[in-house]
């Protein structure tokens, strides 16, 4: 199962949306089959960007850098990102600098790169190992500002964290632990958290 919704539904969505963003990556992603957020995820994330206005936004798994790039497009928050493989985290310097972005990357291990960080964030975007979610969302939920805001993709793992029959016996540790995560954010009390049917899921968190 390749997509949490109905196949047609998501080409509908996708035929609406007029993607103007960074395609030469998206492009290659594609071509390198190298994960990055899907079109309707980045709309949507691209519209709480566009209401929150944050300041400082932390980013937990850069892969070659789209998204970071694209919060750089929409806010003028200031950017860090952590990519713990050196040569994705390369190739995302690169995007960086041939889109004159100022983001700061992380080349390290995210556990170790967030004990070092001591400043206070607006918004996080967890994308990384899915089996750390939980980790990475209570090592961030420390660092967030009051109000803050974080989000976590691919949390619906291919429809397999809803649906035993979906589930590839390779990846049952990861669907175990995205549900142990996904029971967490949302017993946390102080924070109010949805999930979000698109994309491959979504959890939108906000610190109260």
């Amino acid at each position: 199962m390749k997509y949490i919704n109905y196949p047609h539904t998501n080409l509908y969505l996708q035929n609406l949306i007029e993607d103007r963003d960074f395609l030469e990556l998206r492009e290659y992603a594609l071509k390198e089959n190298v994960p990055i957020m899907n079109v309707e995820t980045k709309e949507f994330i691209k519209t709480i960007l566009i209401s929150k206005r944050p300041k400082s936004i932390l980013e937990i798994g850069s892969a070659i850098g789209y998204s970071a790039l694209v919060f750089d497009k929409y806010t003028d928050a200031e950017i860090t990102t952590i990519e713990l493989d050196e040569e994705t985290a390369n190739i995302a310097r690169d995007n960086f600098s041939k889109y004159n972005a100022k983001i700061n990357l992380i080349n390290k291990d995210a556990q170790k790169a967030l004990s070092d960080l001591n400043q206070g964030f607006d918004f996080v975007f967890i994308d990384a190992n899915k089996s750390r979610y939980m980790d990475y969302f209570i090592e961030t939920s420390k660092l967030l500002n009051d109000g803050g805001i974080i989000i976590a993709d691919n949390v619906l793992f291919k429809g397999m964290v809803v649906n035993d029959d979906y589930v590839d016996k390779r990846m049952i540790t990861i669907v175990k632990r995205l549900r142990n995560y996904l029971a967490y954010v949302m017993d946390r009390k102080d924070f109010q958290t949805t999930i979000i049917p698109i994309g491959d899921g979504l959890t939108l968190s906000i610190k109260e």
